[in-house]
């Protein structure tokens, strides 16, 4: 009595779901006479069981056990986790611990079989809800939910890949007490994050296979390396930022005493044995004087953090930084070191007169993160508004360096960001849609290009959010690799 009072009140909630057209992946469902096979679970499924979805997760924890029950249409046979074929309304018991899978195959005649994965999440795995209200351009949002507190729990320590229904698919713990920032797919297909400053320990980056094998681990020369941004360059090198304390420096220029603390950036180009084959330090190249009014205290009373990098990107021969306490994007020339363009902040011979952004008037900038060069050579930048009493924006620009201009081509918001006092990337994907994950705020969208939002990803742990969503393109990273890598870290 029990299974079945269970299964009819599964099928009434499906029901009433695809008759508001609340179904995963945000579309109205269509009116069909035609029975369609139904799964829920105890405990519930992420997100409610729709055939067109092909992966959940549940939190089986601290069972441990996971009560299917299923409907099969007529002259349909269902299998739980390889078991027996069955007809009807049937209820299975599956027995699996965290990151372990099964899956729930239908097999009707003269059809192709079609299988449903379900995952178990870890019991301490970060909260979180999904929505989708139409076609994404990205598939994958590489997430580390781990900035801000978290309540007991809840881990701080998980890097993951949640496809455009909002569902983890694959996932992966640091080691140690290491907490991970800006994890990203790289081009070779492996998985890399630096470890957070914050969480102590060894600083650096983390390479690994999607089963979860250690391919390198990279520190800096001089130890050091920061944890904002990590590129593999097409040579098969990295580049990997390092923040080191220099004492006794006259900070005078920029309101500071003739004898302080200085946090000096340095980015360094290193093979992937961890020699360094090349550098660029920032105090060599951009005076104190180009500090920013909303961030002079850094100079006053201070950690003297006067630059503050948060993000490097190869541009042909050159590279674009990102210096937050600037104000500014700088673009800088490999082989010389020398600042080809600067844009925003304080004014000097290289800056780019900003055409077309009512901000130029107030630095354009307000402590910006994640600048990117796009394939027709405009720039992208993920502005804060820090420091500026506005809310975050991903703007557009076209850089012209003959005419010395950049022009602003796209300014977009999310209304829920309201504000963004650090961190936040944000990418334009090659159709147009932006991807952002809106700085100290606990959610990542995708918009159109006139900002409506097609979908939201929300941490609801106690305010976790993620430094950067690194977003993946379709044919780029497969559910399959996905799905093998995590049963070899969490074989059965």
């Amino acid at each position: 009595m029990r299974r079945s009072i269970r299964i009819r009140a599964a099928l009434a909630v499906l029901a009433s779901a695809a008759a508001l057209g609340i179904l995963a992946g945000g579309a109205a469902a269509k009116p069909s006479t035609t029975p369609q096979p139904q799964v829920s679970t105890d405990p519930s499924l992420f997100p409610t069981f729709n055939q067109s979805v092909s992966d959940y997760v549940v939190r089986c924890q601290p069972s441990n056990q996971v009560e299917v029950s299923v409907s099969t249409p007529p002259n349909t046979k269902a299998s739980v986790d390889g078991g027996p074929q069955r007809k009807g309304n049937f209820t299975e018991t599956v027995s699996l611990n965290a990151g372990q899978s099964f899956d729930v195959t239908f097999t009707a005649p003269r059809k192709t079989a079609t299988k449903y994965f379900i995952r178990c999440l870890p019991s301490d795995f970060p909260a979180f809800t999904a929505s989708r209200n139409g076609s994404t351009q990205a598939e994958w949002y590489a997430v580390t939910p781990n900035l801000s507190s978290a309540p007991s729990g809840t881990s701080r320590q998980y890097a993951a890949f949640f496809d455009n229904n909002g569902v983890p698919v694959w996932w992966m713990k640091s080691s140690g007490s290491s907490v991970p920032l800006d994890a990203k797919l790289l081009p070779n297909g492996h998985v890399a994050w630096l470890r957070f400053f914050g969480s102590g320990g060894p600083t650096g980056a983390e390479e690994y296979t999607l089963s979860g094998s250690t391919v390198r681990t990279l520190d800096t020369v001089g130890s050091g390396a920061d944890h904002h941004d990590i590129q593999l360059l097409p040579n098969g090198n990295y580049l990997i930022g390092r923040y080191f304390t220099r004492s006794g420096v006259d900070m005078s220029a920029c309101g500071g005493s003739t004898s302080r603390n200085l946090i000096d950036n340095e980015i360094q180009e290193l093979t992937p044995s961890g020699a360094q084959v090349w550098s660029w330090r920032a105090s060599d190249h951009i005076p104190f004087s180009e500090v920013t009014a909303a961030w002079e205290s850094q100079c006053r009373t201070g950690s003297g953090d006067i630059y503050h990098w948060n993000s490097v990107e190869a541009d042909g021969d050159g590279y674009v930084l990102s210096m937050r306490h600037e104000d500014a994007v700088y673009r800088i020339d490999r082989a010389t070191g020398d600042i080809d363009w600067k844009l925003g902040g304080e004014s000097r011979p290289e800056s780019l007169r900003v055409v077309g952004d009512p901000l130029s008037s107030d630095s354009t900038f307000g402590g910006q993160h994640d600048a990117r060069v796009l394939a027709d050579g405009t720039l992208t930048v993920h502005d804060n508004g820090s420091q500026r009493s506005r809310p975050p924006r991903a703007v557009r620009y076209a850089i012209d360096e003959t005419a010395n201009t950049a022009t602003l081509r796209e300014d977009v918001r999310d209304p829920d960001a309201r504000s963004s006092g650090c961190c936040g990337s944000t990418r334009r994907m090659p159709g147009g849609n932006w991807v952002s994950e809106w700085g100290a705020n606990p959610f990542v969208t995708e918009l159109t290009g006139s900002g409506d939002r097609i979908f939201k990803l929300t941490f609801t742990d106690g305010g976790l959010f993620s430094y950067r969503a690194n977003p993946v393109l379709p044919g780029q990273l497969s559910r399959s690799a996905l799905r093998a890598g995590m049963d070899a870290q969490h074989p059965r």
